[in-house]
């Protein structure tokens, strides 16, 4: 029978179909096995039917796979930009030119020019280098600066959130200008540290979340110029963090149990007057650095110092980004010389994915201080340098503005710190 040719051609498309249903099921069985995972093919395409190693279990190696891919959706990338400035001071004829005809004083314009490169910010930083007075105490200039409380509502409106008063006049008004300067920034809900109302206050640290990036504030003064020999000295020991090596090592220790993301130190440090960082603070800096400080801002020379982004190598052998400025200048303040009257605003871009949390950028916004006079009296402007070099001001005023630019850009000599576009 098998030898009549109808007979074995039906018997061969018996076979054919027998072989494709075969495969059929076969190709059912590896999507099923795939699809709960407890098989994984060695190969999907020329299937060898002899081959008893085809598949193997491999529970592990899904696991693994699908732990990685987890781990890779949760490293959510989170960033936010930091803005700094330096000395926010008030001289006598700022106070002065702030007065308006009620008796009170009105700061907003100061700051008005340079509002919008402050106030988006996720998080904005100052040194506040006066103490916030009373009409019954009365206001002055240097050398001991007590000032209007009406500054702070201009700097809130400005976009600041945290201010520094850890400086050499915090004790201008000694234990008064402490409390009464603390008490005016919290009427304005302004986070503050650097000095302290009492020793609890003293000994918790400043740590603020934004963005999903947690980071600690310090802030330390070189001293008090000589104000504190008529302290109290049990209060003088918690109302003003002064600079020592150890003590802050330590408060960084501090803050890293508390799982931070970046540490902040305010430094009021250096030589007045000198665009030249001396030995002794680089050599600090460094040992904060390696201390476990991420950022390090300067101030109290009254002029711009050189900036830095460094790599440092960590304690557990790892790579660390780190940033410093070692003087930020004079935001504002009546000062006139050459250097004296311009600042910078350092923007800050942090980038934090998974565990790990960086520097991802530095720039920078050359500021100068305009001070005019209008319908007969005396005005002070802070004013962005770019903005303002082509500007309609008076020759004077814009030849030194262009020199401001210069200077400025002159000695930020690092070509990873770029100016603000």
């Amino acid at each position: 029978m098998l030898g009549d040719t109808t007979w074995r051609k039906k018997f061969i498309l018996f076979l054919l179909l027998l072989t494709t249903l075969s495969c059929t099921l076969n190709g059912c069985i590896l999507y099923d096995i795939r699809k709960h995972g407890s098989k994984v093919p060695i190969q999907e395409k020329g299937i060898d039917e002899d081959n008893s190693n085809q598949y193997k279990l491999d529970d592990t190696n899904i696991q693994d796979i699908t732990i990685k891919r987890e781990e890779e959706s949760d490293e959510e990338v989170r960033s936010i930009t930091i803005s700094v400035v330096g000395d926010i001071m008030v001289h006598s004829p700022q106070f002065k030119s702030a007065m308006i005809e009620d008796g009170g004083y009105d700061f907003f314009p100061v700051f008005e020019e340079i509002r919008e490169h402050i106030v988006n910010s996720d998080l904005a930083l100052c040194n506040l280098e006066t103490t916030i007075s009373t009409p019954e105490k009365g206001y002055t200039g240097y050398p001991c600066f007590k000032t209007p409380e009406a500054l702070i509502p201009a700097m809130k409106n400005t976009g600041f959130d945290v201010v520094i008063t850890a400086n050499n006049h915090s004790l201008d008004a000694l234990e008064f200008g402490v409390i009464n300067t603390l008490d005016a920034l919290d009427r304005y809900e302004l986070f503050h540290t650097g000095t302290f109302r009492s020793k609890e206050e003293s000994d918790s640290l400043l740590t603020l979340n934004r963005g999903g990036i947690k980071l600690a504030i310090l802030a330390y003064t070189y001293g008090t110029n000589g104000m504190e020999a008529a302290m109290d000295k049990d209060k003088l020991d918690y109302m003003v963090n002064y600079i020592d090596k150890e003590t802050i090592a330590g408060d960084i220790q501090r803050a890293k149990k508390e799982d931070v993301d970046i540490i902040i130190l305010y430094m009021h440090w250096g030589i007045e007057y000198s665009r030249i960082v001396d030995d002794y603070i680089k050599k600090l800096a460094d040992d904060l650095f390696n201390a476990g400080a991420d950022i390090i801002l300067g101030s109290h020379p009254h002029v711009i110092q050189p900036m830095e982004r460094k790599t440092i190598i960590d304690d557990d052998s790892e790579e660390r980004q780190v940033f410093i400025a070692y003087s930020l200048g004079n935001f504002i303040s009546n000062q006139r010389e050459q250097y004296r009257d311009s600042g910078i605003i350092v923007n800050i871009a942090i980038v934090k994915k998974g565990n790990k949390t960086t520097i991802h950028d530095v720039t920078y916004t050359p500021t100068w201080v305009r001070k005019y006079e209008d319908n007969g009296k005396l005005q002070y402007k802070i004013l962005p340098v770019e903005k303002f070099i082509d500007s309609g001001l008076p020759a004077p005023e814009l030849n030194r503005i262009k020199s401001v630019w210069q200077e400025t850009t002159g000695i930020i000599d690092d070509e990873r710190i770029k100016t603000t576009k």
